[in-house]
């Protein structure tokens, strides 16, 4: 039999979730895809990534335990093989049981008579090299035998097996990557019921090779949904913790509001969270879970994503100018709140100038929205493995975790794009490719909104910007007129606390209407003049003369061929003329375009 130890499982899906078939669980998620390809037998080799350090459900008696995933696989997936082994550079080679190891010790015996060495003596070796040789005669000799099924598991196998490119790759390195391809296409494995899983956090950290043989089978493991959490918080282990006290005692929240307000956490920091709270008699409030739950999600992906706290009373009111913006989400905010997100867009590109205030715009649109925000920060390292691993995080995290805004900044700079593999042995290429896929993930519509603020769209690729990513383009400009700009001057002082006089107005829309001022340009005008009020002993009496003042020593420093290149790479990337200033509505692409391109020459950019 191919696959003895879970027999009856595949009647899984006619069975509740969360009954009890004799004595085991039966499998869901990732465990039932790899009992199913298993036991097609078309695979010897086998890849487990994604959320392999959580903890996984096993029936003990009447109770569920929670157990790490090498238990997992030892007493619920392999738990009838004939022989089960463990590998990793650290530990070397173990067993699943006593047994099992008294019968290899025999079996290593006789090889050691025939091949002239002393391993029953001093132990099978522990470099994977010199181990792999001798692990085929063991695989190939035992599955002989009737019902004599092995199982290899290898740990950390991106240590064995990196990701780099083959001029990088050191002897020992290519050695055990033909291993492992030549495991992988063996049909005697196949045909005897001989099976490696290579266990790994980010499948990207294995070599290519691997992952794209077609005779490679890879299983992801995914964090925790609703129904894995509400299983582990109505299990034996959380009531040990909580010592058999009713949920009341410790919590405001029911089992089945828990279980919904911890998505993004898988099992094991769930476990923290509770325990935390419980032994140092904390009660468990929302509150407590919204702020412990963000804490260690952003440990999770250490410290590159940041949650950005919804501001009660704070729309998108508080936003001056920016009118067709405004209404764009406010009808998104209205179907998020209503509910209508099979309709939502995959991603909004929020593109425009430096200082146009895109960051304030969004966190006015989630505070009206009321969901959780998360940033990305620079996730890049220059330590091999690592980005492409805080990525893998990163992205999984997300997809558990909504519904959700994910905000990104400079997204050219994040995103990357298919022309830049050349020089990184192709990680940014590999970054944009798992960000392209993830974002156009249709089944993920309405769980997660991006936004991506850039003030040089025209570098974003075109990959993101088509539909169903980032199709919906609504770019920002500065005030357009008199009547924006003394908007933009009245919303700043309200924030600022600062009163304008009726003749300050006057002098504002006479003086400065016609400029294209930005609410950055506003806020340091504004400060200016309020710290001349100060210094005369005013505080915040500001007067015509102070606002005079600020303005006739107010200098722009940035680039003002820069700041049109930027205006024109937004007007290009509008995806709908309604978003556009009507100086901009009618123009002709091409000749924008063309002035583009003159400026970027002008610039020495891109």
């Amino acid at each position: 039999m191919r696959f003895a130890a879970v027999e009856a499982n595949l009647l899984a899906e006619l069975t509740p979730p969360l009954a009890v078939t004799g004595l085991r669980l039966p499998l869901r998620s990732w465990a039932l895809e790899l009992a199913r390809r298993w036991n097609s037998g078309s695979y010897s080799l086998f890849v487990l990534h994604g959320n392999i350090f959580d903890v996984f459900p096993v029936q003990e008696g009447p109770e569920v335990a929670f157990v790490s995933l090498k238990t997992f696989l030892a007493r619920r997936i392999f738990a009838a093989r004939s022989y089960l082994l463990f590998y990793d550079i650290g530990d070397g080679l173990t067993f699943g049981s006593a047994d099992m190891q008294k019968r290899f010790f025999q079996w290593l015996e006789i090889y050691d008579e025939v091949e002239n060495t002393n391993y029953h003596v001093q132990g099978p070796p522990r470099d994977f090299i010199k181990l792999a040789p001798l692990l085929r005669r063991f695989f190939l000799r035992v599955s002989e035998e009737a019902n004599q099924g092995v199982t290899l598991i290898v740990d950390f196998a991106e240590k064995i097996v990196p990701s780099s490119a083959d001029a990088y790759s050191s002897q020992d390195e290519r050695v055990a990557l033909v291993t492992m391809l030549k495991w992988a296409a063996s049909p005697e494995m196949r045909r005897r019921d001989v099976g490696v899983l290579l266990v790994t956090e980010a499948a990207t950290e294995l070599n290519a090779d691997v992952l794209q043989n077609p005779h490679v089978a890879q299983i992801k493991l995914e964090l925790p949904d609703l129904e894995d959490r509400l299983q582990f918080l109505q299990s034996g282990s959380v009531k040990v913790m909580a010592e058999s006290k009713p949920v009341t005692d410790w919590s405001d929240l029911s089992l089945e509001e828990l279980a919904n307000q911890l998505s993004g956490l898988n099992l094991l920091r769930i476990q923290h969270l509770l325990a935390e709270a419980v032994r140092n008699d904390s009660r468990i409030t929302p509150e407590y879970v919204a702020m412990t739950k963000k804490r260690l999600i952003e440990e999770y992906c250490q410290g590159l994503v940041r949650f950005k706290n919804p501001k009660p009373g704070l729309t998108l009111d508080a936003v001056a100018t920016h009118a067709s913006a405004k209404k764009k989400l406010r009808d998104l905010a209205w179907l998020i709140k209503n509910n209508k997100r099979d309709v939502l867009e995959r991603g909004v590109l929020l593109p425009g100038r430096v200082g146009v205030g895109k960051s304030f715009l969004v966190d006015c649109f989630a505070s009206e929205c009321g969901l959780p925000v998360m940033e990305l920060a620079e996730f890049r390292s220059k330590w091999v493995g690592d980005t492409e691993l805080q990525q893998v995080r990163i992205l999984m995290t997300i997809r558990a975790l909504g519904p959700v805004i994910v905000v990104v900044d400079e997204a050219d700079a994040v995103f990357g794009s298919r022309d830049s593999g050349g020089d990184d042995s192709g990680v940014s290429l590999r970054v944009f490719a798992a960000f392209a896929a993830h974002i156009g993930d249709a089944s993920l519509r309405g769980r997660e909104l991006w936004v991506a603020m850039t003030s040089r769209p025209d570098l974003l690729a075109i990959d993101m910007k088509r539909q169903g990513r980032f199709g919906l383009s609504v770019p920002l400009f500065p005030a357009q007129n008199a009547d924006e700009v003394a908007e933009l001057f009245t919303v700043v002082a309200k924030v600022k606390k600062v009163q304008l006089a009726g003749v300050v107005m006057a002098f504002i829309k006479e003086k400065l209407g016609s400029r294209p001022l930005t609410g950055s340009d506003v806020e340091s005008i504004v400060i200016r003049a309020k710290e001349n009020a100060v210094l005369a002993k005013r505080d915040d009496d500001v007067q015509l003369a102070d606002l005079e003042e600020a303005i006739d020593s107010f200098i722009d420093p940035l680039d003002p061929n820069l700041l049109a290149l930027q205006e024109l790479a937004a007007v290009l990337s509008c995806s709908d003329r309604r978003y556009l200033p009507e100086r901009f509505q009618n123009a002709d692409r091409a000749q924008l375009t063309e002035l583009l391109n003159r400026l970027k020459l002008t610039l020495g950019r891109r």
